[in-house]
């Protein structure tokens, strides 16, 4: 599938792969994205309007074309605490006042943050209420005053947010496993936040990021609901068609090639009593035109419950409770990876499992049946994922701040389901790492896990408690 915009993580999947089925019976027809009225105001604003009118609810997401990249230099963090103050206050309401009218008319509003490439608010609320949501969320996205005292309680929440975030050995490993792939490449800058690089931030920050970002060309509002479109766009144009300023600058990410040879990061966290580990490379970009076989391929090797990974991982040796594979697409080449967990007394055997069954994929195993597994799979498993309001305002979105057209996605879903042997094969060659070229990111004890490191390639090692990744 396209991927899920902005999202540069690598997720441990265990827990969601032992709730997947493992088959799809009588694949439906293809899933065709809905098309949504498109309309450019004159301060460049792009709207994207969706009739859906099975219950009275309507969703709004509003997405910017950037976010972390054009974070100051040295001074990580900017572009999410920005998003964070937005309901914090504005010129005409306190952040108390706009919390409880938020709460007042039981509307959910929240900010994604400010991922690598974009940043994106999202609105829920009852069709009755539509007038005084869309009130709220102008006044909040066009009128923030980012007040002083607000800036201090968001950076000290960081603060402490950093000391505790590394208690969580998944989403740990993933981050250092991203730092080490990206090391000095812009997709990493985010992973650098320090208490002391937070305590840099400032008010003038925050205002001149608001300024230089939140601008109308660089935006889109998506909604999707209970509306009918030629009202929305008069009320979106009454609210944001006042807006102004200039799209900011492209950022230029440069291509991050794959790493050649083996690379090892051990952390160490001397209290662990289970050890994860992530392996990969440098992966496909989100205009690559080998993203479908390659989702096809991927869904087999390590995409649901009954694939290579997690069979060989939980399934034969019960070395993991999961093990999962994906690619993450970005404007740049995001990363492949293979990502589990295993006791200590396991992770030799474990990691040398994992090598033996990319070893394998290499080999070709796959046949024409298994194809139609794996298209029938996908066919199944990605409607469901749209059938929501919010899923298809965001995803509208995103596609538009993505340059992805409707006839771009539809196609991709239709090249899976088109995906040959030949290609698939084709894909394992190219996309999926060697043994031989890799990152290997191990957080665990490693006065257990250390010595057996060697094994695998060229080492570094870390502690937990060592600031940033």
């Amino acid at each position: 599938m396209i991927r899920a915009p902005f999202v540069l993580a690598v997720a441990f999947a265990s827990a969601a792969l032992s709730s997947v089925a493992q088959s799809v019976p009588a694949a439906p027809a293809s899933y065709q994205l809905p098309e949504a009225k498109r309309v450019k105001l004159p301060n460049g604003l792009v709207l994207l309007l969706l009739e859906k009118h099975e219950l009275p609810l309507t969703s709004v997401t509003l997405a910017l074309r950037t976010g972390a990249l054009l974070d100051p230099a040295g001074k990580p963090g900017v572009s999410a605490i920005t998003a964070e103050l937005l309901r914090k206050g504005t010129t005409t309401e306190s952040s108390e006042q706009v919390s409880t009218a938020i709460d007042f008319i039981g509307m959910q509003f929240a900010s994604s943050g400010a991922e690598s490439e974009g940043t994106s608010l999202a609105a829920d609320f009852l069709a009755k209420d539509t007038d005084k949501a869309l009130g709220l969320m102008a006044d909040v996205a066009l009128h923030p005053v980012f007040p002083e005292e607000e800036l201090k309680k968001t950076i000290a929440q960081r603060k402490e947010r950093l000391k505790t975030e590394k208690d969580d050995l998944q989403g740990t490993a993933s981050r250092y496993f991203l730092a080490t792939l990206y090391a000095g490449h812009p997709y990493s800058y985010g992973l650098q936040a320090t208490g002391a690089t937070l305590d840099t931030i400032t008010r003038q920050d925050i205002t001149a990021f608001y300024q230089r970002v939140y601008t109308p060309p660089n935006a889109v509002i998506a909604v999707v609901g209970d509306f009918k479109a030629a009202e929305m766009e008069s009320r979106l144009r009454t609210l944001f068609g006042g807006w102004k300023g200039v799209a900011p600058e492209p950022v230029k990410v440069p291509v991050q090639r794959p790493v050649t040879g083996r690379h090892v990061l051990v952390v160490d966290k001397p209290d662990a009593t289970q050890s994860y580990f992530v392996i990969g490379n440098v992966g496909l970009s989100e205009v690559d035109p080998d993203r479908a076989p390659a989702h096809v391929v991927n869904t087999l090797f390590g995409g649901r419950f009954s694939s290579m990974f997690n069979e060989e991982l939980r399934i034969k040796s019960g070395f993991s409770y999961g093990a999962s594979s994906r690619f993450t697409e970005l404007r740049t080449p995001g990363p492949f990876v293979m990502a589990t967990f295993t006791r200590n007394a396991t992770t030799g055997p474990a990691i040398d499992r994992s090598f033996e069954v990319l070893d394998r994929l290499h080999t070709h195993p796959f046949g024409e049946g298994d194809l139609t597994s794996a298209k029938n799979y996908l066919r199944g498993n990605f409607p469901p994922t749209l059938e929501t309001s919010p899923a298809l305002a965001r995803r509208l979105a995103m596609d538009e701040v993505d340059g992805i057209s409707r006839a771009e996605f539809n196609g991709e879903l239709a090249r899976e389901q088109a995906t040959t042997l030949a290609e698939a094969n084709r894909v394992i060659d190219k996309d999926f790492p060697l043994r031989e070229n890799y990152v290997l990111v191990i957080v665990g004890k490693a006065s257990e896990v250390g010595p057996l490191a060697a094994k695998y390639g060229t080492v570094t090692t870390k502690k937990i408690t060592d600031p940033a990744y």
